[in-house]
């Protein structure tokens, strides 16, 4: 029996042999195909409506963080500053003013709600008194308040200067 001699593997071989090894672990994602989520989808989970969000505490409850500002070093709110209690512009926000001829409607948001409405219909407590181009007068037997129109904030550029 004549026995043959196998060449001796030189470290190159090796070397090469491993770094073929690893390009196919690491092309291996790529060459195969995806692999089918297994769990079907129910009807239950598909039409599940939406948790129902946590009701937020009064204004009042926050009063503390007027009365002892955390950025003043004296936590005293600065000489001048009105302390009053929660106002109609604290509560409702306009969010803009539409005029066709004569008539106008105001667009409020109150948190999540979003209501319109013309001079001389009610809004909670207070009557729309007037409307103007920027800005909406309620009055009630409190007195009378002015929501004014605020400007979005600006946005930054996306261009580098």
């Amino acid at each position: 029996m004549i026995a043959i001699r196998m060449p001796a593997l030189r470290l190159n071989h090796l070397l090469g042999g491993a770094a073929a090894a690893c390009a196919a672990i690491a092309a291996w994602p790529w060459l195969s195909p995806p692999v089918p989520a297994t769990r079907p989808l129910t009807a239950a989970s598909v039409s599940a409506p939406a948790p129902a969000l946590a009701a937020l505490p009064p204004l009042t409850n926050f009063s503390a963080i007027v009365e002892r500002p955390l950025f003043s070093p004296s936590r005293r709110p600065p000489p001048g500053a009105a302390t009053a209690g929660p106002s109609v512009a604290s509560h409702y926000r306009l969010l803009g003013v539409v005029a066709t001829g004569a008539k106008r409607r105001a667009f409020l948001s109150d948190g999540t709600r979003h209501v319109d409405v013309a001079e001389g219909e009610r809004l909670d407590d207070w009557t729309v008194k007037q409307i103007g181009t920027d800005s909406v007068l309620l009055s009630s037997s409190e007195g009378e308040a002015v929501l004014k129109l605020k400007p979005a904030a600006a946005e930054p550029s996306a261009k580098p200067q």
